[in-house]
């Protein structure tokens, strides 16, 4: 239930506010139908090339950022015995990127590329004729891949299409690296044919502007079952994490964030006994979208704080042992303009993981997984020219 309500959370904040696109909520949305190959890369499965095909629908929230929320499937035949196939479904959160709108002037290019990166839910099924029959098997997975649509004309662009999802170490039988790999052509309709409708009001507009970089510090702790510690014999695990960030602010209400933290060790401390114990360290790189409530419906002149709720997805592994996989956050980030260059900020954030990242620790039985909530401190340096961030009021000499 947890990953659907990311899902859906991440598919409200493409919306944004009415004062954002400054139109309908039709403008800049597009919708996409494609099909084309499939594999199925698990070293514990003989499979051979398959069918995959899917449906998308997204939005342009900057000029250069879109957003998609895609249903997708893939029929993977096994090749010891052609009567068993592997299906599989996933509902991914994708942003895609447009590279020539960032970095040039032009906006009618014929041909375009698009990087993306996502976030979903992932589930596999299987039947084989006779009396074998294999179950299933669902779990989050990221995503990388390409869109290179070709402009065609009348709101139409056709496109190929490369996936690669990420599936946890372990994933349906098999080792550290379990991928699927899609490749699709297709065509994509554009409500809103023309890009410049892309551009918001309050859009940061060179690609020198707006950038900020930051550092932090904070304390964590292991969260079993939602916001509680229920482990066996009253063990907790705890730690302080330094956090370090890069990121952009797009727009007045728009931000993205690029994050490494936990890299300290997270220790085990028996609450009962008052001692430590047995503890392990970990990391996790993640990106994030924000949305800076503060200047949702105006960009106001003179405020200096920023409440800015927050959705982002990465990778989370641990050094003492061989475990990767993949994690979402979600928080709210308090940012104080303090100068020119700088702010202070305050992150509430929760890490969601899969319980084989807790290894042994996790009691069984656990409804929510392996959880991370944390409180950081620290500081913010904005370089290049700041034009999203703050605006000096009216009567300010300065």
């Amino acid at each position: 239930m947890k990953r659907i309500i990311i899902l859906v959370m991440l598919a409200l904040g493409l919306t944004g506010t009415q004062a954002q696109i400054g139109s309908d909520f039709g403008v800049n949305m597009f919708m996409s139908m494609g099909g084309g190959m499939s594999y199925y890369q698990n070293e514990s499965k003989n499979v051979t090339p398959g069918f995959s095909g899917g449906i998308g629908v997204g939005k342009w929230i900057l000029n250069p950022l879109a957003g998609r929320v895609s249903l997708d499937f893939q029929s993977v035949p096994m090749e010891d015995n052609k009567e068993a196939n592997f299906t599989f479904a996933s509902a991914t959160m994708a942003f895609l990127w447009d590279f020539n709108a960032t970095f040039t002037r032009v906006r009618h290019w014929r041909v375009n590329f698009y990087p993306m990166i996502g976030l979903g839910v992932y589930l596999r099924s299987a039947y084989k004729a006779g009396d074998i029959s294999y179950g299933t098997d669902r779990e989050v997975h990221g995503l990388l891949g390409f869109n290179m649509p070709v402009r065609i004309g009348g709101g139409w662009d056709a496109f190929l299409e490369y996936k690669c999802y990420f599936l946890p170490a372990f994933y349906d039988g098999g080792g550290n690296a379990v991928f699927m790999h899609s490749l699709t052509a297709g065509f994509t309709h554009n409500f809103t044919e023309s890009p410049f409708h892309r551009r918001t009001e309050h859009e940061s507009r060179s690609t020198d502007e707006d950038w900020f970089v930051g550092v932090g510090i904070g304390p964590n702790y292991s969260s079993f079952d939602l916001f509680t510690n229920k482990h066996h014999g009253g063990l907790a695990m705890v730690g302080v994490a330094p956090e370090i960030m890069f990121g952009r602010n797009f727009s007045n209400f728009w931000t993205i964030r690029f994050e490494a933290t936990g890299l300290t060790g997270h220790e085990l401390f028996d609450t009962v006994r008052q001692e430590a114990g047995d503890g392990f360290t970990f990391t996790m790189i993640h990106a994030d979208v924000l949305m800076n409530l503060s200047h949702a419906f105006d960009f106001k002149r003179g405020a200096h704080w920023s409440v800015m709720p927050y959705l982002g997805a990465g990778t989370i592994w641990r050094y003492d042992r061989v475990k990767f996989d993949m994690a979402a956050d979600f928080g709210i980030f308090f940012r104080r303009y303090i100068s020119h260059e700088g702010d202070l900020f305050v992150d509430l954030k929760y890490i969601v993981a899969a319980p084989r990242i807790g290894g042994g620790h996790i009691p069984s039985g656990s409804v929510y997984g392996f959880g991370l909530p944390s409180i950081t401190v620290g500081y913010i340096h904005n370089f290049g020219r700041s034009t999203t961030r703050y605006r000096q009021p009216y009567n300010c000499a300065d």
